[in-house]
């Protein structure tokens, strides 16, 4: 249900407003990395993901990643326009929105490419011993959602068995992805309080 999302979307409107009042009492770079710090965390509550989680779990990874996300960007953005001289604004803008659309599309590139191809490897593994078609193996192995078709599609046996693999391996997948993601968020934050 969306109403789990609402925290999240709540918590990264907000992060901009408490990562500026945060600033006038602390240096920048503690508070940009202490966000990134905070996103990190976020990323490594997925490592105590389950098929059976609560839904709760993965609200409060997604709180955590929005929040100090958004509190590191709204400020990197600040200090990038306050570094220049008024009449590069639009240039420094400019500089800003482009780093920030490569860095959230490598991100997604990188990180999505990590939860599908563990995700895939996964899934082979877990339904090998059913002995489906190479053709069924494949659409099972492509994505969550197919796996999940093809479950209704076979015996209901088979069918349960593919979807306990699809879930286990979809689980496993996001909290492979989310370990990295709060590696790069660690190693973000370093690279802040040494630079900044």
């Amino acid at each position: 249900s969306s109403f789990w999302l609402l925290p999240q979307a709540f918590l990264a409107a907000t992060a901009g407003f408490v990562g500026a009042a945060l600033v006038k009492r602390v240096l920048p770079a503690r508070v940009i990395a202490g966000g990134l710090l905070i996103a990190a965390a976020g990323f490594a509550l997925t490592a105590f993901l389950s098929p059976d989680s609560s839904p709760l779990l993965v609200t409060a990874s997604l709180s955590l990643v929005s929040f100090g996300a958004g509190m590191a960007l709204a400020l990197s953005n600040d200090i990038i326009m306050s570094s220049v001289r008024p009449e590069r604004a639009g240039q420094a803008a400019a500089t800003s929105e482009t780093a920030y659309e490569v860095g959230t599309t490598l991100g997604t590139a990188v990180l999505g490419s990590v939860l599908v191809t563990w995700y895939s490897s996964a899934v082979t593994a877990g339904t090998d011993a059913l002995g489906l078609a190479t053709s069924v193996a494949d659409r099972v192995a492509s994505t969550l959602a197919e796996a999940l078709l093809v479950a209704t599609e076979v015996d209901p046996e088979t069918g349960q068995a593919i979807i306990d693999a699809a879930r286990a391996a979809f689980t496993e997948a996001i909290t492979v992805t989310g370990v990295a993601g709060a590696v790069v968020m660690v190693g973000a934050a370093v690279w802040a309080l040494v630079t900044l």
